[in-house]
């Protein structure tokens, strides 16, 4: 469809928006799929929205598992209060309500002070090229092209084990938190809500990885 954006756009990080899946949700083992439902509709808002009032995500519920790193929980949207509003009010998160496997939220003004410590959570697409199914596809569009393909090792450290894994559709996000210090104003984001490795986006949030990892020292 055209007319859709791609890319980055602004994200204005003036209001918060907490979305936490509910007790039963996590019960029945449908907490990774609220996460994944609600990163999936802060992509559509993104797509549709002005490229001046993107939305920005903050997966606030990170937290290390024993094969790697876990999505969690718990994450946050960053955006300006009517980008907010508006993502309450798409069908993808209008379901999530319906269903009751979302626990009741509202928008709230974002305060914080800057030089605070923040996090940016950045898309790891070198994390991705390791997958399974990015090689299996780099192997058939080798193999259709007439060359050979070989996978690529996985680096000693900082690697998919260092990521989060969220499917949206057919894209695989691997998405790695950064920490930083909040600096304010406006942050640019990709249409998923993501930071770019070059330029990360720190945003007011408690960075989940550093917070466990305190609490486990």
């Amino acid at each position: 469809m055209s007319g859709l954006n791609s890319g980055q756009g602004r994200c204005r990080a003036t209001a918060r928006l907490l979305i936490r899946p509910t007790v039963s949700a996590i019960e029945l083992g449908a907490g990774p799929d609220v996460i994944t439902s609600a990163v999936k509709a802060a992509h559509h808002l993104n797509r549709h929205a002005s490229r001046d009032d993107f939305v920005a995500i903050a997966l606030t519920g990170m937290r290390r598992g024993r094969e790697g790193v876990l999505p969690g929980h718990e994450l946050e949207l960053i955006g300006s209060p009517d980008a907010l509003a508006r993502f309450l009010s798409l069908e993808g998160a209008q379901i999530l309500f319906r269903r009751r496997m979302i626990s009741p939220t509202a928008v709230q003004e974002l305060t914080f002070t800057p030089g605070a410590v923040g996090a940016a959570y950045v898309r790891d697409r070198a994390s991705e090229k390791l997958s399974s199914g990015w090689a299996r596809r780099a192997a058939a569009r080798a193999e259709r092209n007439g060359f050979s393909f070989v996978p690529k090792a996985a680096p000693r450290h900082g690697g998919a084990e260092d990521t989060a894994l969220i499917s949206v559709g057919k894209a695989p996000l691997r998405i790695r938190e950064v920490v930083g210090a909040v600096t304010g104003g406006d942050l640019v984001v990709s249409t998923y809500g993501l930071s770019y490795g070059g330029s990360p986006a720190i945003l007011p949030v408690r960075p989940a990885l550093m917070e466990a990892d305190r609490d486990a020292a």
